[in-house]
């Protein structure tokens, strides 16, 4: 049996079981008009798009800024600046095909104005151009040319003013003038505003919460202020600095004592009425500072120095950052001893404390010393020479000879006795 008697056989035992009718494909006509309709549609919807893109139209663009280039050259060149920097915005209108306009933005559009071959100064009218946009091309501008005042280029000098906007202060304080650091700017820009400009002003502010009680140093920025008052404003206008260093200087004023000191410690209320004129001088300065200061001292008494009643004339030092505000700048200290009288008394070298010389041998050529004692009279007439120190130094003597050295007379009996007077003794060195 051949192949084709075995598919036969095959089919007619198995017909019995799957009686199937065979389908015939057939594709409905109502498919195919439908599959023509919609080619037809797309076709139509290609042929319109492509010519709306392709077709040439215009588009406006608003507001868009004109810039001023070379500015630099012109100043470089000729010494010459814009007085004014007034903006100017321009409309501008654009052809081209539908697909590259659409692709254009308003900061696509560059707009400038070319300072390079200006040689003069004056009003100068100058032609506004629009740099090249791949595509399209400019079909309109609401202005093509722009006035610009060109002026001679100048620099000056003009002080610092400053005012203090905010600050909170207590009772009693005061501000003293600003000072600035620098105390000049220099301006330079075109002459016509240059020439109007009047001062540096700063607003100084310290503050509402806190209040000042120190003087401080503050960095703050300015502004240029003309003659009339108002703010200049010129982007040409430059300035030699952006800021300046303010100094705040606070200060209160206060009623401090005078008073002196004492070398030795002999003066007291028992021996001596001491009084100064003026008695008190007014002073200011800062805060912090003065809360400090309760008197001012006129310097040291050398008890040694008088054994009658005295006035002393000593200078008022005043302190770094104090102001005396009283106008005099020397007071007068009286001197006057209260029961107290003199006593000579002579005192030998034997009883001389000396302190020897380095390295060296030395011999007192004076026997004795003649001192003077001031005290009340009771306690003169008890004090003996063994109750009285004299001191002599030598240690600092480094050469052979002869030598005057002064001596410290000390009277360890009596407290309320002391030596008054300069000693010396000759002591030779070998």
């Amino acid at each position: 049996m051949n192949e084709h008697e075995r598919d036969n056989n095959y089919e007619s035992e198995n017909s019995g079981i799957l009686n199937i009718p065979a389908v015939k494909s057939e594709k409905s006509k109502g498919d195919i008009w439908l599959k023509i309709i919609s080619v037809l549609i797309a076709v139509s919807i290609w042929f319109w798009v492509v010519g709306f893109e392709s077709q040439v139209t215009q588009k406006k663009f608003t507001s868009i800024p004109v810039n001023i280039i070379n500015a630099s050259d012109m100043l470089a060149n000729y010494g010459y600046s814009v007085l004014s920097n007034k903006e100017i915005y321009i409309d501008v209108t654009l052809e081209g095909k539908n697909s590259d306009l659409n692709r254009v933005k308003s900061n696509d559009i560059y707009a400038y104005v070319d300072l390079k071959k200006v040689t003069q100064t004056g009003d100068i009218a100058l032609p506004i151009e629009i740099q090249d946009i791949n595509y399209v091309h400019v079909a309109d501008q609401s202005q093509s040319t722009w006035v610009l005042p060109i002026d001679q280029q100048t620099t000056k000098n003009v002080p610092v003013q400053g005012t203090i906007v905010q600050m909170a202060k207590e009772s009693g304080v005061d501000i003293a003038p600003l000072s600035f650091n620098p105390a000049t700017i220099s301006v330079s820009g075109p002459a016509g505003v240059v020439n109007t400009i009047d001062h540096a002003q700063v607003n100084v502010a310290l503050g509402a919460d806190q209040p000042i009680n120190s003087s401080r140093y503050v960095t703050q920025e300015f502004v240029l202020i003309d003659s009339n008052g108002n703010e200049v404003h010129n982007s040409y206008v430059k300035t030699s600095e952006i800021s300046v260093e303010v100094y705040v200087s606070v200060s209160i004023t206060k009623e401090v004592p005078l008073v002196v000191n004492y070398k030795y410690g002999y003066y007291n209320s028992t021996n001596t009425n001491i009084i100064i004129n003026p008695a008190a001088i007014l002073i200011k300065g800062s805060p912090d500072y003065l809360n400090t200061v309760n008197e001012i001292s006129l310097g040291t008494i050398d008890e040694k120095k008088y054994e009658n009643d005295t006035s002393v004339k000593m200078n008022i030092p005043m302190p770094d950052g104090v102001t005396n505000l009283s106008g005099i700048t020397t007071a007068d200290v009286e001197i006057n001893f209260t029961d107290m009288s003199t006593r000579l008394m002579s005192i030998t070298s034997s009883q001389f404390k000396v302190v020897p010389p380095k390295d060296f041998e030395y011999h007192i050529k004076e026997d004795s010393i003649q001192v003077k004692l001031l005290g009340p009279l009771e306690n003169l007439n008890h004090v003996t020479s063994g109750g009285i120190t004299v001191n002599v130094d030598l240690s600092n003597v480094t050469e052979k000879g002869t030598h005057s050295v002064p001596v410290d007379v000390v009277v360890t009996s009596d407290t309320s006795v002391f030596c008054v007077g300069e000693y010396a003794v000759n002591v030779e060195i070998y």
